[in-house]
C-alpha cells in the first residue's frame, strides 16, 4: 500500500490504492490475531523484570497487518514482512515468543494504552503528539524515493536527472511536492521542467511506469521495496531516499521496563547482524535507522 509521508495511514487515517501484487497479498482481516511465531531461546539475553508482558512467556504486538513489506499476511494467513521478522527477532532477545495483534491502525494507540498488546509495531511515526502519549524505541525510517525502468537506471541515477523527463506520483504527496521543487530547480537552471503526471491512486502510477508512459514514479520507499522484490528485473531505485521520518516501536507510558528491555535487545539484534539482514532480505536499506 502506497503512504506519502504527509498522507500515509501511518500518520492520518488508511488510503486506498495498494499495487495490484500488493492487494493479492493483503488477505488478513482487521482486529483478529495472528497468531505466535518465533519461540523463545532457552536462555534470554535481555532479561524482563516479572509481569512486564501482558501474558506471561509472550509479547504481542498490536499491528496492522496490511502493509508489505511491512506486515501482511503469507498465502499461509501468517504474518509476514520487515517489520514481522523484527519483531520476532526481538521478542526472541527477550526470552519470549511473539503473538501478532492484527489491529485497525486508527485505534492502534487506544488497544495498546488498554493492554490489548504490549507493543505496536506497524510503521508508527514518531510525531511529537504521540510521544505525550506513548514512548518510542526508534528502529526505522520511512522514506520517499524514485522507480525507474531498470534499462534506464544508468541515465536516471536521481531527480536531477529527470529535467525535460516525465515522472508519476499519487495526488497531494510529498513526492508530488517533491518532484513540483526539483521541476523548479530545472528551469532556474535553464533546463526543461520535469513533465509531472498527477494519479489519485499509487496503483495508477505504478502502472504508468509499468507501461512505459513515463520516466520514473514516486512512492515511499516501503512500497517501492514491495513492487522491486517482486519484479526485480524490470525496476530500479534511483538515487537516495528522502523526506525521511523516524519509526518507533510504541510502549504505554507507564511501561518503563519493557521500554528500556526493547531498546537493548534492539542493540543486541543490530550488533548480531539481524537487523541489517531483515532489512537488506526485504530491500529496506534505505530505511537503516544507523543510517
Amino acid at each position: 500500500m502506497a503512504r506519502s509521508l504527509c498522507f500515509s495511514r501511518r500518520s492520518v487515517s488508511v488510503l486506498t490504492g495498494a499495487t495490484a501484487a500488493a492487494a493479492m497479498a493483503l488477505t488478513g482481516c482487521s482486529g483478529n490475531s495472528g497468531g505466535t511465531d518465533a519461540a523463545a531461546p532457552a536462555k534470554a539475553p535481555v532479561k524482563l523484570p516479572a509481569g512486564a508482558l501482558v501474558k506471561s512467556g509472550q509479547i504481542t504486538y498490536c499491528s496492522d497487518i496490511s502493509a508489505p513489506p511491512l506486515t501482511y499476511y503469507d498465502v499461509a494467513q501468517k504474518p509476514v514482512g520487515a517489520e514481522v521478522e523484527l519483531g520476532n527477532a526481538l521478542a526472541a532477545e527477550l526470552g519470549v515468543k511473539a503473538n501478532w495483534a492484527n489491529t485497525s491502525f486508527n485505534g492502534i494507540i487506544p488497544a495498546l494504552q488498554a493492554k490489548q498488546c504490549d507493543a505496536i509495531i506497524s510503521q508508527l511515526y514518531i510525531k511529537p503528539e504521540r510521544e505525550k502519549a506513548v514512548d518510542f524505541v526508534p528502529y526505522m525510517y520511512a522514506s520517499n524515493t524514485l522507480v525507474v525502468a531498470k534499462k534506464n537506471a544508468g541515465t536516471i541515477k536521481s531527480a536531477d536527472d529527470l529535467c525535460g523527463k516525465k515522472a508519476a506520483g499519487q495526488t497531494g504527496t510529498t513526492v508530488v511536492q517533491y518532484l513540483t521543487d526539483r521541476s523548479a530547480k530545472c528551469t532556474v537552471a535553464g533546463k526543461a521542467k520535469i513533465d509531472i503526471r498527477q494519479f489519485t491512486k499509487d496503483s495508477d502510477a505504478l502502472q504508468q511506469l509499468r507501461l512505459g508512459l513515463v520516466d520514473a514514479y514516486g512512492t515511499t520507499l516501503e512500497t517501492a521495496a514491495y513492487v522491486l522484490k517482486q519484479q526485480p528485473d524490470d525496476f530500479s531505485l534511483a538515487g537516495e531516499p528522502f523526506n525521511r521520518i523516524k519509526v518507533g516501536a510504541a510502549t504505554r507510558k507507564d511501561d518503563a521496563s519493557l521500554h528500556d528491555a526493547l531498546a537493548k535487545a534492539l542493540a543486541a539484534v543490530s550488533k548480531s547482524g539481524s537487523y541489517d539482514s531483515i532489512l537488506k532480505k526485504w530491500n529496506l536499506t534505505g530505511d537503516d535507522i544507523a543510517g
